[in-house]
């Protein structure tokens, strides 16, 4: 189906099968895997434990990347789980999920992982108030941290508006630096000789029973945020050179990668650590960086987890704009979004309201305000994109499919009921945030109305 064509340009495939998988990689691996072990360590307290939840979490994310490869394969084009949405369920859940991921998981991510970054850098640096208003009788106060924050955002975005090999090229170097990163740190800690094997076996071989699945839940969930950015290159279709092979593959690959390196880091966090002292530990690499190679290389800790922060921000800012040029090109948001520079060729429109909203988040929210709704609607997402391999294989059979999910049906249906799980979990622990998405999505249902009064007979069934 030939969409209407609102910007003067067009999206050009120059991306190859490395620039999918680098992306899927610097998109997967931030902050989390540096200080995830420590805080899951309070929970679980024996090391074998600790190594299962990680592999559970990867194969979590395997199931997902599976899934959507089939979807990514069939559906090469702009947007990702936008326009499997829209073609499974119609406009209308299409422009919900592309509403959620605008309001809230991108913008809200991206300025969730810049304030992240922030505090990583020297404290004088981002602790400084500037200045103190009182807006609509509540007081805000600007903070240093708060404008540098918009500075590094502000600063990517601009690189990725320059084109899309400006921003594939960042992004490579920065994959590079983060897999050189972890695996120099936990090769040379496990070839030092300073740590303890006995670490792994220490505390004996307690059952997930003992421990309490409630307890093991709670481990999975900071192990999955850890491992979320595994469907990074299928916003990026349009762009992907042969996007029927290389979209499956740089899924497979990229998330396959992810789980090895994530596997071996926490042997060398354990290896250097006993899980008691990671339990109180607050900068858990940190810790086993100084025991392993000392306490004059923990200074490059904080190097490795400020190029890892980078290059996922990077990847962030790079794919949520296709969800809005998508959508704008199916005249479900503002037309000039859907517009496609002549000389960069990308939307930069898209890119520049995406930053703008990213920025406005920086300065009205806390950090784990941010944090707290943006993992609900990505696992709510996630959890119906899912599904929708069911619904097409059912609704289009015609539907070409270079790449079938293998282990259907049940990888799919494992990762759509384990996305529901993590949900569920959030919503019991935090239940006000079924209010904030009653309200996004009465907000989005109120927008749409408008737009089929203006666009109608320019939306297409799907």
């Amino acid at each position: 189906m030939e969409r209407p064509s609102p910007g003067a340009g067009k999206l050009q495939r120059r991306l190859g099968f490395t620039d999918c998988t680098f992306l899927v990689v610097g998109s997967m691996v931030g902050s989390g895997i540096f200080l995830t072990t420590g805080h899951i360590a309070g929970t679980l307290s024996a090391p074998w434990l600790i190594l299962l939840a990680w592999l559970l979490g990867g194969v979590m994310a395997l199931t997902g990347a599976l899934t959507y490869a089939e979807l990514g394969a069939s559906l090469p084009r702009a947007g990702g789980h936008y326009a499997y949405l829209r073609e499974a369920y119609g406009p209308l859940v299409g422009f919900l999920d592309g509403w959620l991921s605008f309001i809230a998981s991108f913008p809200g991510s991206i300025a969730f992982v810049a304030l992240g970054m922030v505090a990583y850098l020297p404290a004088d640096w981002g602790g400084q108030s500037l200045f103190t208003a009182e807006v609509v009788g509540f007081e805000w106060t600007v903070h240093s941290k708060h404008l540098i924050a918009i500075g590094i955002i502000l600063g990517l975005s601009l690189i990725n508006a320059l084109g899309v090999r400006p921003g594939s090229s960042t992004q490579n170097v920065l994959t590079a630096l983060k897999i050189a990163a972890l695996v120099g740190i936990a090769g040379f800690g496990i070839s030092s000789g300073r740590g303890l094997w006995h670490n792994l076996t220490a505390g004996g071989l307690p059952s997930v029973g003992q421990v309490g699945l409630a307890g093991f839940g709670v481990a999975l969930i900071g192990v999955s945020f850890a491992y979320l950015g595994w469907d990074a290159s299928t916003y990026m279709a349009a762009e992907v050179r042969q996007p029927q092979r290389n979209l499956p593959r740089s899924l497979a690959v990229g998330t396959v990668m992810v789980v090895g390196l994530y596997f071996a880091f926490n042997l060398a966090l354990l290896y250097g650590l006993p899980v008691a002292e990671m339990a109180g530990s607050d900068n858990v690499t940190r810790d086993a960086v100084s025991g392993l190679l000392g306490p004059q290389f923990t200074g490059l800790v904080a190097v490795a987890i400020l190029i890892c922060i980078l290059g996922s921000l990077n990847a962030t800012i790079m794919v949520g704009p296709r969800i809005y040029y998508a959508m704008a090109r199916d005249r479900l948001f503002p037309r000039a979004l859907g517009s496609v520079n002549r000389l960069t060729r990308v939307p930069v429109a898209a890119i520049g309201a995406q930053a703008l909203w990213a920025c406005v988040i920086v300065l009205s929210a806390t950090l784990g305000r941010i944090l707290a709704f943006t993992v609900l609607v990505i696992w709510l997402l996630s959890a119906l994109t899912g599904a929708a391999v069911f619904v097409l294989r059912r609704r289009r059979p015609d539907l070409t499919r270079p790449y079938r999910t293998w282990g259907y049906p049940w990888v799919p249906a494992l990762f759509c009921l384990s996305s529901l799980a993590l949900a569920t979990n959030h919503l019991l622990r935090i239940p006000a945030d079924l209010l904030w998405l009653a309200g996004f999505l009465a907000a989005g249902l109120l927008v749409y109305a408008r737009l089929r009064r203006t666009n109608g007979p320019h939306i297409a069934a799907g």
